[in-house]
């Protein structure tokens, strides 16, 4: 299993939306913009589901999905895969909540996706690109 080292952490950190794709059963991709993605531990990230329907029906079908994340001024960018785990109750979901409602009171979370990263790799152009951490 991947882990999140500090580098990875901080670009995550200064994203505001990020590319997350899952698949169908079928293979049939979905990518969709989402605000709500965090590191959640060394191990994990968090993506709270506020409207992802299509993204969430996928998931319980074929668990995999991917993140990219980038920052422009650092010249650094990653793509991270993993399995997702759906969280309707207990601490993850309530962590997830409480994320959700200090930023914007108004949305109710559907879910909380617990994503166990299986894998990183490196996206930016230079000798290392396409090289899994």
């Amino acid at each position: 299993m991947a882990k999140l080292n500090t580098e990875i952490k901080n670009v995550i950190a200064k994203q505001g939306v990020f590319p997350v794709a899952t698949a169908s059963k079928e293979g049939i991709p979905n990518v969709v913009p989402m605000t709500f993605v965090k590191v959640y531990d060394d191990d994990h990230l968090l993506v709270v589901d506020n409207f992802m329907e299509k993204s969430k029906d996928n998931l319980k079908n074929n668990p995999y999905i991917a993140v990219c994340t980038w920052n422009l001024e650092d010249k650094q960018a990653y793509q991270i895969k993993g399995k997702a785990t759906i969280h309707t109750s207990g601490q993850v979901f309530d962590d997830a909540v409480a994320w959700v409602k200090q930023a914007m009171p108004a949305l109710h979370p559907q879910s909380a996706v617990l994503v166990e990263v299986t894998n990183v790799y490196i996206c930016q152009p230079g000798d290392t690109l396409g090289k899994e951490l």
